[in-house]
C-alpha cells in the first residue's frame, strides 16, 4: 500500500457521492489521501424550469464546489441523466475516468439501488475497475492503462435496502461522526438539488434527510454516524480491507454471522 493512496468515488449524479460516502472521503482527506470525485451524468434533468444545458452547468459547478471543500479533484464522465446504461459508449466513459485517475481504492453505488441509473453506474464502474488495466482496450482517449486492479467498495443503497426492501450484506461501516459537519457542508453545495426535491417530492429537508440516514447507519454499527460498504471480493480484486488498514478503529468490519449487520431501527 502506498503512503498516500489515491481514492476515486464514482457516482452517478452530482450529490450522490456526498450523500453516500462524503464522510469517508473527508476522513481519508485528513490522512492526506489523493481524493477524486467523479459523476457519470451531469444532473441535466434535475430542474422543473431550467433547460438541460443550464442546470447541468450549475450542478457540475456545485459538484466542483463540494469537492473543493476536501481538496478533491472533480471529474465529469460526460453522460446524460436517465440514459445511463451498460453499453459501449458509457463503458468507454467509465474506463477513461478510471485511467485518468488510476486509483488504489474505488467507491461506487450498490449493484442494487432504487434508481436504474445508479445500478448501471455501479456495473460500469465495476467493469472499468477490472478492464482499465487491459492495454488493448481503447477507451477513446489518450490515457495509459491503469497500473493495477483497485480495491472496490459499494456504498450502501439509498434507503439502506435493496429494491425488495431487504438489507444489503454490508462488510464494513465507517464512523464518520467526526466529519459530519464537513459532509453536511459538501452536500449543502448542491443547492439546485434542494429546489428539485422541493418541486418533485415536496421535500425541503434534504440535508436533514442525509443526516438522519447517516445517523441510522451509525446506530446499526454502534457509532454516532456511519457510512456502510460492501467490499467487492470477486476474482482479481484485492481481498484485504484497505479501508480498515487506513482508518483503524473508525472502520468496523462485519462478519456473516454478525447480528449487527445490518439493523434497521
Amino acid at each position: 500500500m502506498k503512503p498516500n493512496p489515491k481514492i476515486l468515488a464514482f457516482g452517478c449524479h452530482p450529490d450522490d457521492v456526498e450523500i453516500l460516502c462524503g464522510g469517508t472521503l473527508a476522513l481519508l482527506a485528513r490522512l492526506d489521501c489523493d481524493i477524486h470525485i467523479a459523476v457519470m451524468a451531469g444532473g441535466d434533468v434535475g430542474s422543473p424550469v431550467l433547460p438541460r444545458f443550464v442546470i447541468r452547468e450549475q450542478r457540475l459547478k456545485e459538484g466542483q464546489a463540494a469537492a473543493d471543500i476536501i481538496g478533491a479533484q472533480f471529474h465529469f464522465a460526460g453522460g446524460e441523466d436517465l440514459e445511463v446504461e451498460y453499453n459501449d459508449a458509457y463503458r468507454r466513459r467509465a474506463v477513461r475516468v478510471m485511467r485518468e485517475v488510476n486509483p488504489d481504492i474505488v467507491l461506487t453505488h450498490s449493484p442494487m439501488d432504487y434508481l436504474i441509473d445508479h445500478e448501471e453506474t455501479s456495473r460500469l464502474v465495476r467493469n472499468a475497475a477490472f478492464i482499465g488495466i487491459v492495454p488493448n482496450y481503447d477507451c477513446g482517449a489518450a490515457v495509459p492503462p491503469t497500473s493495477k486492479i483497485p480495491h472496490l467498495y459499494y456504498a450502501n443503497a439509498i434507503g439502506r435496502r435493496d429494491i425488495f426492501g431487504r438489507p444489503l450484506p454490508l462488510t464494513c461501516a465507517v464512523d464518520v461522526s467526526p466529519v459530519m459537519e464537513t459532509k453536511t457542508r459538501m452536500l449543502a453545495c448542491h443547492a439546485s438539488q434542494r429546489e428539485w426535491l422541493r418541486c418533485v417530492l415536496e421535500c425541503d429537508d434534504y440535508l436533514e434527510m442525509m443526516q438522519r440516514a447517516t445517523e441510522a447507519e451509525g446506530r446499526a454499527a454502534g457509532f454516532g454516524y456511519a457510512e456502510g460498504y460492501i467490499q467487492h471480493l470477486g476474482e482479481g480484486h484485492p481481498q484485504d480491507n484497505i479501508l480498515k488498514q487506513l482508518l483503524g478503529d473508525a472502520c468496523l468490519e462485519f462478519h456473516p454471522a454478525s447480528t449487527v449487520n445490518p439493523v434497521f431501527p
